[in-house]
């Protein structure tokens, strides 16, 4: 079993302009990413984060945009879940309070 270390490489920072190890993802003196398959995978990463849904739009019926009657639905809805959220925040700041 004769394991060879992964061969040493030196890159100059696009951000600081310091030189620092290739094989690491982030600048050893500013920490800013300089593996270019990193910066790709964080770029997709928050652009998945950006397309998601904000949390109260979870809950949209279809045709609400139109119909008043279904955007009252559809608004009285998103309120109960608040109040649920409210509700479970409250017991869970009531049961970490207690041993306290």
């Amino acid at each position: 079993m004769n394991s060879s270390p992964e061969p040493f490489s030196i890159r100059k920072c696009e951000h600081c302009q310091n030189w620092t190890n290739g094989n690491k993802a982030f600048c050893a003196h500013c920490g800013e990413i300089i593996d270019d398959s990193y910066r790709k995978e964080m770029a997709e990463l928050e652009q998945k984060q950006q397309e998601q849904p904000l949390l109260w739009e979870w809950f949209k019926l279809k045709g609400s945009d139109s119909n008043p009657v279904l955007r009252i639905i559809e608004k009285f809805i998103q309120s109960g879940q608040a109040v649920l959220m409210g509700l479970i925040s409250l017991i869970t700041l009531l049961l970490l309070a207690l041993p306290g």
